[in-house]
């Protein structure tokens, strides 16, 4: 697309339609009487005088910068021939430059704004005052995004720290969340009196309970001997007793010694009063000792700490 050129050099005219000669332009900020400066070229490294004096043709080299200015265009003699406020450089197809706030008011299905880059410049640099910016918003010349960067590696990259928004800034205040952290994130407050503790899921209402802490729960349990507060003996376990019962036989048999019957011997483990069951008998005797297969239990499960912490 090609645009109209814009005027090369600055001309001004008396009302006769001859050349302002020795003509003065002041150039103030907009709705100011403070001087505004303005360029000889487009490196913007050479001031123009304020006010800027008209050659012989009543010309000048003018350039502006991003700001609006007021002009007050005078004769030699200094009198007054117009003033007008509120002027912004004009844009072009190679460097446009806009002043003030800008408004793209669209009512179509196309793109409201459309940046064409076939280059392979940035497509798009928001800046603040400094100039170049250090860490830009940028959309590069194939679409990636860059939030305080200008070389953004990946479909969307933001500088360090960046900061997770979005719909976690909505959550409403009072919101408890678990994080895999020691500190909580700004704008949450972390809870010192969950402390470690285990989580339960439930279906109704939210609630706490229990009393023994998770690492005193969860940790290598003694089976035998006074290792602990926790050691698990064989006085604890309760009295029971065993019901054995012969196998049948007749009363001669067992007369004769023939039958086949339960003996137990021993000081330490027998049932019944004596140490012969009589002919289909059963007994029951008096408590006894068992011994353990090991001599601990180890529940000291793998376990990766969390914190609860409430938005602000």
């Amino acid at each position: 697309m090609a645009v109209l050129s814009p005027a090369a050099k600055m001309a001004f005219t008396t009302a006769a339609g001859t050349p302002l000669v020795g003509g003065k332009l002041y150039t103030y900020i907009a709705g100011t009487t403070t001087p505004q400066t303005t360029y000889i070229d487009s490196s913007a490294t050479t001031a123009n005088t304020n006010p800027v004096v008209l050659d012989s043709r009543g010309e000048a080299n003018l350039w502006l910068g991003g700001a609006l200015y007021k002009f007050i265009l005078k004769d030699a003699d200094d009198a007054l021939i117009w003033s007008v406020d509120n002027i912004s450089a004009p844009t072009s197809a190679v460097s446009p430059v806009l002043s003030g706030n800008v408004v793209i008011d669209s009512n179509t299905s196309s793109p409201a704004l459309k940046i064409t880059q076939t280059g392979s410049g940035l497509a798009l640099q928001v800046q603040d005052s400094a100039d170049p910016d250090a860490s830009p918003f940028v959309v590069d010349s194939i679409g990636r995004v860059g939030i305080g960067t200008g070389a953004p590696a990946s479909a969307l990259e933001i500088a360090a720290p960046g900061v997770f928004t979005g719909a976690w800034a909505y959550l409403p205040s009072g919101t408890k969340m678990m994080f895999v952290q020691t500190s909580a994130p700004t704008g949450w407050t972390k809870s010192v009196t969950d402390d470690n503790k285990a989580l339960r899921v439930v279906s109704g209402a939210a609630s706490t309970g229990g009393s023994v802490p998770f690492t005193t729960a969860f940790t290598s349990q003694a089976l035998s001997g006074s290792v602990g507060a926790t050691a698990l003996t064989e006085a604890n376990l309760p009295t029971h007793y065993h019901t054995v019962v012969s196998r049948t036989k007749s009363s001669a048999q067992i007369a004769a010694g023939t039958a086949s019957y339960v003996m137990l011997t021993g000081t330490t483990d027998y049932i019944g009063t004596g140490s012969v069951l009589t002919d289909g008998g059963s007994g029951t005797g008096t408590t006894h000792t068992h011994t353990f297969g090991t001599s601990s239990i180890n529940l000291a499960v793998q376990y990766v700490d969390v914190i609860i912490a409430t938005k602000d």
